[in-house]
């Protein structure tokens, strides 16, 4: 990317938070995770560059601290979130000696910020024999809950039973469901009655239409048919 690039996409990211407000949502969550713009340039392993937004931690994470500043000129930092960790994948993004020391420089500075949230991806790999094995299982949560100050959100993996282990022991504040929800539009509920999950329907997730996206049975509707 260009400079002249790298301006306009921090600029872009600023007006797709305003207009995300304008069209009625409470806020707006920075998705600075996975293969994304923003991780590739916090990885060492990815961003070659040798300018202001390369090198050191602190150049590769210029990008992400413009465009928080810029989110913040049009919504106020409570109804602002990121979401963000350290990740072992392949190729590139393999985790190495700069992964973990970014990552903790990245969201202590976060603090500086007072955002609505940090949500935390857990590990979506295995982490043994690599620098984050510290950060397998709960490690993760427990390790960054040291290090951010703020409302800390697990994500990745989460049950019920270990939701509520986490948020007992005060190792993270809130618990987000991703897939649980794709198949259970009413997880809450079944939660609080300790109702049987539905299963995803893999072959439909990604897919177009309505199959594998409104078609999965309530609570409501299960009990009926009962």
């Amino acid at each position: 990317m260009t400079k002249a690039e790298i301006r306009q996409t921090v600029a872009d990211f600023g007006i797709a938070a305003k207009n995300a407000l304008k069209a009625g949502f409470d806020g707006v969550q920075i998705q600075a995770n996975y293969l994304y713009l923003i991780a590739q340039f916090l990885n060492s392993g990815t961003n070659l560059r040798t300018d202001e937004y390369g090198g050191s931690i602190e150049n590769r994470a210029r990008l992400l601290f413009e465009i928080v500043e810029t989110v913040l000129k049009y919504v106020e930092p409570g109804q602002v979130g990121i979401k963000i960790g350290p990740m072992h994948l392949t190729g590139p993004f393999v985790a190495n000696a700069d992964t973990l020391p970014g990552m903790e420089y990245v969201i202590k500075r976060l603090n500086d910020y007072s955002l609505a949230h940090l949500l935390m991806m857990g590990a979506t790999s295995d982490f043994s024999g690599t620098p984050l094995e510290g950060l397998a299982g709960d490690g993760m949560f427990d390790h960054f809950r040291r290090v951010y100050n703020g409302h800390f959100i697990a994500n990745v993996d989460m049950t019920q039973e270990r939701a509520n282990r986490l948020i007992a022991a005060g190792t993270v504040d809130s618990v987000a469901f991703a897939r649980p929800y794709i198949a259970n539009s009413d997880l809450a509920e079944r939660f609080l009655t300790s109702a049987p999950l539905s299963e995803i329907n893999w072959p439909t997730v990604y897919a177009s239409g309505p199959k594998g996206y409104i078609d999965y049975p309530t609570l409501l509707t299960t009990l009926s048919d009962s």
